[in-house]
C-alpha cells in the first residue's frame, strides 16, 4: 500500500450485512491505519472473536513454545504459527489466550510480529528464557501478556480468574 491514512473494517460474506470494526464490535467504528511510507500490509482476522487487526497498528504477539503441536501447528516453537495468538481485543494493552491442553510440563514465551527476532521469556526479559507451565489436562490455560512490562501470565482457568502469574 502507498503511504497514507486509511480506515478498515471486517466484511463477513462480501457483504456490508455483517461487518466488524474496533474492538470486534458489530458495525463498530473504522479501524485507523497510517502507513508511513509505501509497505506490504498484512492484516488479521479471528473468526471466533471477530476481532480484527494489522500489522502496523498494535503488535502482534503469539504465544510458542512446546505446545504448539498439541493445538494443531505443524511443529512446536513456531512463532508464526497462529493458532496460539494472543489478541487485545479491548485495546488496553493485555493480550490473552485461552486453551485447553493436554495433561502434560510446558514451555512458552512470547513472540511479537510472528519472529524469533523479539521474544520475551522469564521476568519479561527480551530473549528470556522459557517460562515453564503445567497444565493439569482438565482446565483451560489462559495466557496473558502485558505489552508494558513483557510479562506472561500463565493460569489454570476457572472463570475469570488466573491462579499463577508468573513475575
Amino acid at each position: 500500500m502507498p503511504a497514507g491514512s486509511y480506515s478498515y473494517l471486517a466484511a463477513i460474506n462480501d457483504s456490508f450485512t455483517e461487518v466488524y470494526g474496533a474492538h470486534a464490535v458489530r458495525s463498530g467504528a473504522n479501524i485507523p491505519l497510517t502507513a508511513a511510507s509505501a509497505s506490504n500490509i498484512k492484516f488479521y482476522y479471528d473468526a471466533k472473536t471477530n476481532w480484527i487487526t494489522d500489522n502496523v497498528n498494535p503488535i502482534m504477539a503469539v504465544l510458542f513454545g512446546s505446545f504448539q503441536s498439541e493445538l494443531g501447528c505443524t511443529a512446536d516453537f513456531d512463532p508464526s504459527c497462529l493458532r496460539s495468538w494472543l489478541e487485545d481485543i479491548d485495546g488496553d494493552g493485555i493480550y490473552s489466550f485461552s486453551a485447553l491442553l493436554p495433561a502434560g510440563s510446558y514451555d512458552a514465551k512470547i513472540a511479537i510480529n510472528e519472529s524469533f527476532d523479539e521474544n520475551y521469556g522469564q521476568g519479561g526479559v527480551a530473549g528470556g528464557l522459557n517460562i515453564t507451565f503445567v497444565s493439569d489436562g482438565r482446565r483451560t490455560m489462559r495466557f496473558e501478556y502485558c505489552s508494558v512490562t513483557h510479562l506472561l501470565g500463565i493460569g489454570a482457568s476457572c472463570g475469570p480468574h488466573i491462579y499463577y502469574v508468573e513475575k
